[in-house]
């Protein structure tokens, strides 16, 4: 049997579907950790540093890393040589987007910064701690517990996205006990758009971003005010159609 291929094999009885998600979860950061330091994909090592027993089930295994890739880094997971099994990361995401960010050569932080404040936008204001956490469970990160791509998670979202003024921190007045919220930091309203949060909702929940109508709407009229203080800069008398 070749090294590393999904060979169907009789062995012990299926997983149940949360330790495959688990492992989806995981194979997802090792692969994104190996393109951030620009280490070569290969399959068999998915399988000795990750899939490990769970072998026989790599194709599912595979198949739902590629999917939160796709939809929450906006990455396709791709083979790129039978021969070798090799894989690689392809962008999906256009360039002009992703270099208006300061994170943008920091992909896996770019995602989870995203999903952070794509929830406070859609909340309309604020999102609770609790809420934050409820959501960022889904992609397998737990508050208190140390992750190989992020390390310490909590401290990476209530401190560093804090003080890189990306996210603000906030206790919320008059509840007891203490409940914590975050909104958006001074530096994400300057370097995230909107439409742009909007088109990453679309893409993580396959959704038409009309989906959120009111958040849709005020996404479209940010868009009209930065094309027309764009064209008020570069054509100081010209005007904008109302249409």
């Amino acid at each position: 049997m070749t090294r590393g291929t999904c060979v169907a094999q009789p062995g012990p009885a299926p997983p149940a579907p949360a330790q495959l998600v688990q492992k989806a979860h995981e194979l997802m950061w090792y692969v994104l950790v190996k393109d951030q330091k620009r280490m070569i994909i290969w399959f068999p090592d998915m399988v000795k540093d990750v899939i490990g027993s769970y072998k026989k089930w790599c194709r599912s295994i595979l198949r739902r890393s590629s999917l939160i890739l796709a939809r929450v880094f906006g990455l396709h997971l791709r083979l790129t040589s039978l021969h070798t099994m090799e894989f690689s990361l392809v962008r999906a995401l256009g360039p002009e987007e992703l270099d208006r960010m300061a994170l943008s050569n920091r992909m896996p932080m770019t995602g989870l910064l995203l999903m952070i404040l794509s929830l406070i936008y859609v909340k309309g204001r604020g999102a609770r701690e609790s809420a934050v956490w409820n959501v960022l469970r889904i992609l397998g990160l737990r508050p208190w517990k140390k992750h190989s791509t992020f390390a310490e998670v909590r401290r990476l979202i209530t401190e560093d996205f804090v003080q890189q003024n990306y996210l603000k921190y906030q206790r919320v007045p008059h509840v007891e006990p203490p409940e914590f919220e975050f909104f958006w930091g001074s530096r994400a309203s300057r370097e995230i758009t909107k439409m742009q949060i909007m088109e990453f909702l679309a893409r993580v929940f396959k959704k038409d971003p009309q989906a959120w109508p009111s958040r849709y709407r005020e996404a479209l009229e940010e868009a009209r005010a930065l094309r027309e203080a764009d064209l008020a800069a570069h054509y100081p008398h010209a005007s904008v159609s109302q249409d």
